[in-house]
């Protein structure tokens, strides 16, 4: 984690999330942070459709191209898994601020955020940098030549299954070019530290400490009892195959997007050059987060 120096903060993009139960707080609370904003000096403040439609589109639709200085994501760690998806390389800071529940990439609550806030024109904050994961599906063309048709980076996790349909099918997971194994499941994960506290552990995954660059890979009920998780070092590349008997594969992508595969496809993860940037009011202690938000190791 990284002290921050005091940003230039000129560009800023706002994601909020859809909870009608919440809709008049949120309203309110975008309209105070619109002025908030225009005070100190921002020249562009840009919003998703939701934000637009609660601001009575005062301002514009977010550029997805485009960089800004600071996301600000509105509501849960969905919102924020959302906000990924359009990372930009020079993309500036991530700020969340729990509207929804859980809130564990969240760092301000909304009675805590105008405080917060000004500490972050202030440069007061620290920086915690999480890894991505970019994978690419290559598939042949008429020609019989491979091409790139689909690219996605996750902050969590790419998972592979049957996209409804309970059936094993082997996944043919090599590193760096080297045979791995080839995992007989219902699906399989690969996540990053941040994912490691999701969908992976639920599925017997180990916790990762977000310090750490690495992906661990996780099967989804197993055929084989000696399939178990495993790390991998980040700088490796992983290639993956499918078993041609299978009928249908599904890629999602941080349980948000989407992909069908066909079993002929080819696909190819690794961390990616660009990193999501999170803003953190105090330095970062990952063991308390676990407890506070998680109830890990507590007694109830």
């Amino acid at each position: 984690m990284i002290r921050a120096q005091k940003p230039q903060i000129k560009a800023v993009a706002i994601y909020t999330h859809n909870k009608p139960s919440k809709e008049k707080e949120e309203a309110a609370f975008l309209e105070w942070l619109l002025v908030f904003l225009k005070e100190r000096g921002v020249k562009r403040v840009n919003g998703d459709v939701r934000t637009l439609s609660l601001l009575k589109n005062k301002i514009s639709l977010i550029n997805d191209d485009a960089p800004y200085d600071l996301k600000i994501g509105i509501g849960g760690d969905g919102t924020i898994l959302k906000m990924i998806r359009t990372l930009q390389r020079k993309d500036g800071y991530i700020l969340g601020i729990n509207f929804g529940t859980l809130g564990f990439l969240s760092e301000l609550q909304p009675d805590t955020a105008e405080n917060g806030l000004k500490k972050v024109f202030q440069g007061k904050f620290y920086t915690d940098e999480r890894m991505l994961l970019k994978a690419f599906v290559w598939r042949k063309n008429v020609r019989g030549e491979k091409e790139k048709i689909f690219r996605a980076y996750a902050l969590n996790d790419l998972v592979f299954g049957h996209g409804g349909l309970a059936r094993l099918t082997n996944f043919k997971v090599r590193v760096n070019r080297r045979n791995l194994s080839t995992y007989r499941a219902d699906g399989l994960i690969f996540a990053t530290p941040t994912g490691s506290t999701a969908y992976s552990l639920s599925a017997g995954g180990p916790i990762v400490s977000h310090a750490l660059d690495c992906v661990v890979v996780t099967p989804v009920s197993p055929h084989r009892l000696t399939h178990r998780p495993i790390v991998l070092p980040a700088s490796r590349a992983l290639n993956m195959e499918f078993d041609a008997r299978a009928e249908t594969i599904s890629l999602t992508v941080d349980g948000q997007l989407h992909f069908s595969l066909k079993t002929t496809d080819e696909i190819t993860i690794q961390a990616a050059n660009r990193r999501a940037k999170f803003i953190r009011m105090k330095e970062h202690h990952f063991f308390r987060t676990l407890r506070n938000k998680m109830g890990w190791g507590e007694k109830k």
